[in-house]
């Protein structure tokens, strides 16, 4: 298989980005590594590293212009046309790649991606979900940050296309979906709340209730729903505290610990931070379009695009699109 990387795309591109690719080749021995962007500055890369890997199966795909963070998605895809995003994107559309990842920015990843693959038919709204919470105890938040303009139909499918993403991806069996809510109570909770809980209540998906924020932690359900503005405060928050906590924690062990200690105590540190950081999981799944697209942070480093390329690939090897088309259809929702 093959998969498109946005060479060029976040704060460490392209030298983070590029030896990420190289990272997740070696654990990936199926896959090759579409690198789109700035021909010379890619090779200067692998030239300087000269990494041990086969270059055949780092393929370049020459995109002149870069997207730059702070840009309007909107301004920025319409003026550049040459960008190694709508590069990359237009790969897989093509057929000359299987899957997208890029750390640049999202906005231009996800309007990008809605315009040239279209969204799956019987979707409205693409979300983003990501795990949230310590590795093998995580739930999937849907949507983080890619609509925040929510009807409650948008939500049910949110939740049909993470359980998906859930049980086919990640190996949860008949995953739980439940409504981040203020409270656990049916009579808690805004009008989109409500609204899609009827819906979730009479659909065959194993909805479980409502949740709230600290639950997510608690996995009391493997899919958690909210529409974007929520969810992606709910990410940033998380992502913010669990620095602090690693800090922290460094600093207080460090000053108590004598030198003898120390090796041991640093494997332990070390394996805290592994459990909670967000570059272990590497990005967040866009749903709902027609295609297989990863968004990693901004500020990734080849860790984290290393494990977003494997991600992808475990999207490809699902063929979670069509599974997800296959739900949608079988929800049938009109409202």
């Amino acid at each position: 298989m093959r998969i498109a990387l946005d060479a060029m795309g976040g704060d460490n591109a392209p030298h983070e980005i590029v030896m990420g690719a190289v990272e997740a080749l070696k654990k990936e021995a199926d896959c090759e590594v579409l690198l789109v962007g700035r021909q010379a500055e890619i090779e200067a890369v692998l030239d300087a590293e000269k990494p041990d890997i086969d270059r055949e199966r780092l393929p370049i795909l020459h995109a002149e212009e870069v997207i730059r963070m702070g840009e309007s998605p909107v301004d920025a895809l319409r003026k550049k046309k040459d960008n190694s995003i709508t590069k990359g994107l237009g790969a897989v559309r093509q057929g000359k790649a299987d899957a997208f990842v890029g750390a640049g920015n999202t906005g231009a990843v996800v309007g990008g991606a809605t315009l040239l693959w279209k969204l799956i038919p019987g979707v409205r709204r693409a979300g983003i979900a990501v795990p949230l919470g310590t590795r093998g105890n995580s739930s999937l938040v849907v949507d983080v940050g890619a609509n925040i303009h929510c009807k409650p139909r948008h939500l049910l499918h949110y939740g049909m296309m993470a359980a998906i993403y859930s049980e086919h991806v990640l190996g949860e069996k008949e995953p739980r979906i439940a409504l981040l809510n203020i409270g656990s109570e049916d009579s808690k909770g805004n009008t989109l709340v409500k609204e899609t809980q009827a819906l979730f209540e009479a659909s065959p998906l194993n909805f479980v209730g409502h949740c709230e924020g600290g639950e997510i932690f608690d996995k009391k359900a493997e899919v958690v729903v909210c529409e974007g503005f929520v969810g992606n405060v709910v990410l940033k928050v998380s992502e913010g505290l669990a620095e602090t906590m690693h800090a922290q924690f460094e600093e207080i062990v460090g000053g108590r610990v004598s030198s003898d200690e120390n090796a041991g105590m640093a494997e332990h540190i070390k394996k805290f931070r592994r459990a909670t950081d967000y570059a272990e999981i590497g990005g967040g799944a866009l749903l709902g379009v027609n295609g297989i697209c990863i968004i990693s942070h901004g500020r990734s480093g080849r860790r984290a695009i290393g494990n977003a390329i494997s991600l992808a690939a475990k999207f490809v090897r699902a063929d979670a699109p069509g599974k997800i088309e296959a739900g949608v259809d079988a929800l049938r929702v009109d409202s």
